[in-house]
């Protein structure tokens, strides 16, 4: 019972986030075609630059302390109101702190996005507080919260996008009030209705020891955060000074079809994270996480080779005009992306250990060769060897948490299995990612054995599942 358990919850879990995912990222991806259709490459590509720099800005300033927030509410909710408290000091401090580093937006390798600094100020400090407000609601287990407060604010952002950009044609000041305002929404309904400012106190002279204890948490995440938006985003300064902002529009643009796999794996991901801290220190966790990452990956390669297999036309849907002409970029993304995600799993492991340190060292390679890579390819292939430097730097980091994470948790792996599966996607997203005569047939071949392959991989776990779901109706039958 307590073995089904674990995958009961993680269910629930899952189902929770997913109603919460699908009615707003959903929102935010049929918004696409507005922005390609309105905005220039240009514009586009100061709105995707000001995303870049708030993803890197935010866990350094507020030093992730909304991950050390949920993490310690889990663990000791006896003090949750002083973990809560000094995430919220920290947040005030760090949107201060932002507004004093707003002139180094002037710098030209920022696109022109200093034209808009007082627009990204403001979005900065909503998306922190709606971040952090999520964070609490999760460590809480608000989980209902959560979604309520994501469909508000996505439904703001849409209607204020569609009013602003679409029929008054403010365009990029558009595109930064509607983000604004659903960001305000959000953080409204988690003070609100979720009645966080009961948890907020002024700082005491024990609110220091909380302090400490989440620092010692949080800071590792500081340089994880910053290597990983380097492995992830730096290619968006090397797209702009070498090719030009409107090249790094076309690519941000291209980024969003993939995008709809990080929308489930985020979903996924939320969910695992609440699982893997509850489930760390019980019996059998090895083999729970091994099982989950069976169905995670087995669902991973089905969804990126099918996503593959439609990107023409699905880029002709979401991708506007010249913007169109990006879509051969796409497959390398979703292949990069897909090494992301079984990196992300492998990170969760050092997250519910609390043993952060280790995720910066992997991160910090993917750094690395991210730089060195997209510096030699993107002057040979342009943005398709931006597109390449992400898949080589995501799967460097993967291959080193693999190794990593043993001496913590055994987890399992069919790896003839999954190693087929790597290899006939990679074929696929070469393929179409080059034109080749033929692309489209090569592609379902592809997508087909995958999913042959993928059936044997996961078919043991299908069988120790229905073995203790007959052990648990004997039980009760008994």
């Amino acid at each position: 019972m307590n073995i089904l358990n674990k995958y009961k919850n993680l269910l629930i879990n899952i189902g929770l986030f997913t109603l919460n995912t699908v009615s707003t990222k959903l929102i935010t991806f049929l918004l696409v075609p507005l922005y390609t259709f309105f905005l220039t490459a240009s514009q586009y590509g100061i709105t995707d630059m000001s995303m870049t720099v708030a993803n890197l800005a935010a866990p350094v300033i507020t030093l992730s302390i909304g991950n050390a927030a949920t993490r310690y509410i889990i663990d000791d909710p006896l003090n949750e109101k002083h973990y809560i408290s000094v995430g919220f000091w920290i947040t005030v401090f760090g949107s201060v702190l932002m507004l004093f580093l707003l002139p180094l937006l002037d710098f030209p390798v920022f696109g022109g996005l200093g034209e808009y600094k007082w627009f990204y100020w403001l979005y900065f400090i909503s998306m922190a507080f709606n971040s952090y407000w999520a964070n609490v609601a999760r460590g809480l287990n608000q989980i209902k919260l959560i979604t309520v407060a994501s469909i508000v604010s996505s439904l703001v952002s849409a209607l204020s996008a569609g009013l602003f950009i679409g029929f008054w044609g403010w365009k990029v000041d558009g595109y930064f009030v509607s983000l604004i305002l659903g960001g305000i929404s959000a953080t409204v309904v988690y003070v609100l209705t979720g009645k966080s400012w009961k948890y907020v106190s002024l700082p005491r002279k024990q609110t220091y020891r909380f302090l400490k204890m989440m620092l010692l948490y949080s800071v590792p995440l500081i340089p994880n955060s910053i290597f990983w938006w380097v492995g992830t985003s730096v290619n968006r300064f090397f797209i702009t000074s070498v090719l030009g902002i409107g090249a790094s529009g076309l690519f941000a643009a291209a980024s969003k079809i993939p995008n709809v796999l990080n929308m489930v794996w985020n979903t996924f991901q939320q969910a695992w994270s609440l699982s893997a801290f509850q489930e760390f220190k019980k019996m059998d966790t090895g083999k729970f996480y091994s099982n989950v990452f069976t169905v995670l990956r087995t669902f991973c390669f089905f969804a990126a080779s099918g996503l593959m297999l439609l990107t023409p036309w699905i880029a002709s849907f979401l991708l506007q005009k010249r913007f169109y002409d990006s879509w051969p970029v796409i497959p390398i993304l979703i292949l990069a992306f897909l090494f992301n995600v079984f990196a992300g799993f492998y990170g969760t492991v050092f997250t519910a250990s609390m043993r952060t340190k280790y995720l910066m060292v992997s991160t910090s390679a993917a750094a690395v060769v991210v730089v060195i890579l997209t510096w030699l390819l993107i002057h040979v292939i342009g943005l398709q060897g931006a597109a390449w430097a992400m898949v080589g730097s995501n799967l460097c980091m993967c291959v080193m948490r693999i190794i990593d994470v043993r001496p913590i948790v055994n987890i399992t792996v069919a790896w003839p299995f999954a190693l087929l599966n790597i290899f006939l996607i990679t074929i696929q997203a070469c393929v179409m990612s080059l034109g080749m005569p033929g692309y489209m047939l090569i592609s379902v071949v592809c997508f087909f054995a995958i999913c042959v392959v993928s059936f044997f991989d996961i078919y043991p776990s299908i069988k120790i599942l229905k073995s203790v779901i007959i052990q648990k109706n004997r039980f009760f039958i008994r």
